[in-house]
């Protein structure tokens, strides 16, 4: 059991890193943009209040949102 939660752990952390390599790729190669995790840090770091916003860059930002997104966007690849 804890063998396949270590197993699914690395799995979810390798593809997210895939998808954060081929998003650089992406955007080097045909100027897609880059995903904006800071909203995404945001959007969770407003949750307890809001869940729907019209739009989160009018939203209070908070100091460590980038980090909380890119936490949050891995939390999700695992």
């Amino acid at each position: 059991m804890l063998d396949t939660l270590w197993r699914a752990v690395a799995i979810g952390i390798g593809a997210t890193v895939f998808m954060d390599i081929w998003a650089i790729i992406l955007n080097k190669a045909i100027g897609q943009p880059l995903p904006n995790w800071g909203m995404v840090g945001r959007w969770v770091r407003h949750l307890p209040e809001k869940v729907f916003h019209d739009d989160i860059g009018k939203a209070a930002p908070y100091a460590h949102e980038k980090a909380l997104g890119w936490a949050f966007h891995y939390l999700v690849g695992i």
